[in-house]
């Protein structure tokens, strides 16, 4: 664990293994062993923040990733919690996101009335059904007009 860079600490018979401020597992001294928790918490964590990159590294995380310029427009604004921010090292996970992301063509469209550029987007399925038993919408966007016109549907297909 320690060459993965994780700390193990253990005080009053309680064992916390900690990757930077975000306790990773946890666990109670019964005697001479060390007990580990054995279920999964979602939804709770425990932050010790020691240091300015404890607290970047947390807002970093906590952003989705968010890039060097944007948590000091948020730093200035003092919306961090009074968390000072510093450069990080180098994210692997914050390239693969940028690696996935697609990027479309910007096109320029003559449009010169109504229903000449038309957008359409599908959703669905939704866990619920609607009233009449669909589970499918489609919306249609008339750039021109800005009319809207949303549908719904059984299946996919009905598009």
């Amino acid at each position: 664990m320690e060459s993965k860079g994780f700390k193990v600490m253990l005080e009053n018979g309680i064992i916390k293994v900690m990757n930077g401020s975000m306790i990773v597992m946890k666990g109670i001294r019964n005697r001479n062993l060390c007990y580990l928790k054995g279920s999964t918490v979602t939804g709770v964590l425990t932050i010790v923040v020691n240091s300015n990159e404890d607290a970047t590294k947390l807002w970093y995380i906590r952003l989705g990733h968010a890039g060097e310029k944007f948590k000091q427009v948020l730093g200035k604004q003092d919306l961090l919690n009074g968390a000072k921010t510093c450069k990080l090292k180098f994210c692997e996970h914050r390239v693969l996101i940028k690696k996935m992301k697609v990027k479309f063509d910007t096109t320029i469209h003559c449009i010169r009335g109504i229903l000449d550029y038309v957008r359409k987007d599908v959703w669905g399925p939704s866990k619920n059904a609607s009233l009449r038993r669909k589970y499918y919408f489609v919306s249609f966007i008339d750039d021109y007009s800005r009319r809207k016109w949303v549908y719904t549907m059984s299946q996919k297909s009905e598009v």
